[in-house]
């Protein structure tokens, strides 16, 4: 067997080079960031039966995994993957002020948002997606499921101290908007969907390229 001429073999040589150095480079690409913190959520229902009442969830534990990849040579704009979960109990708050827990609930929302960085240590971003509510047991106003996906706005703001930079440490508030109702809720007479916010507070790790 001949072997190939000495200028195929460089040729081949470069064009190996230029295919691994994007698969190469892509890690250096890639920040993966990892948020814990706690959520506070607005009413979700609000009626009267003999007296006024409200439900809503409990303060809960929050948490969100988040992927970027920088968009341009800059540096200042991020496109980011958000994958949150948080769960607590839902309560019903009596006008007398007594409370009574309902169950547990989860949510778990997906995300698509864009980040621009507009300090060296501040940076905004705002996304859009989708939230699942996960009941813990199809009672009340779950009794016939948690419906559907419900559409998801959110907005982020972080803080980064220059002693986290090491560890991708930053502080960060997250306020996100979806609109509310359940099957239950429907068979029930309520026709119009709720505006719920839900407002997290956290501190955010990460690992990957720097910010």
């Amino acid at each position: 067997m001949t072997s190939a001429p000495a200028g195929w073999r460089g040729g081949a040589r470069v064009v190996a080079i230029l295919a691994i150095t994007p698969f190469a480079r892509l890690p250096a690409q890639l920040a993966v960031h990892l948020s814990a913190g706690a959520r506070y959520t607005t009413t979700m229902v609000n009626d009267s039966i003999v007296t006024r009442f409200s439900v809503r969830p409990a303060i809960a534990p929050a948490l969100a995994l988040t992927i970027g990849t920088p968009i341009d040579t800059t540096g200042k704009w991020t496109v980011e993957a958000i994958l949150d979960w948080s769960h607590s109990d839902l309560v019903r708050h009596d006008q007398d002020g007594s409370t009574q827990s309902l169950g547990g609930l989860g949510t778990l929302g997906v995300s698509v948002g864009m980040r621009r960085h507009l300090l060296s240590w501040l940076s905004a971003r705002a996304s859009v997606g989708g939230l699942k509510y996960l009941p813990a047991s199809q009672t009340g106003i779950f009794s016939l499921g948690s419906g559907s996906l419900s559409p998801l706005g959110g907005l982020a703001v972080e803080a980064a101290p220059p002693f986290g930079a090491r560890w991708g440490l930053a502080f960060e508030t997250r306020v996100d908007l979806h609109q509310f109702i359940t099957p239950a809720l429907r068979a029930e007479g309520f026709q119009d969907s709720r505006r719920v916010v839900r407002l997290a507070l956290g501190v955010r790790a990460g690992l990957g390229a720097s910010r």
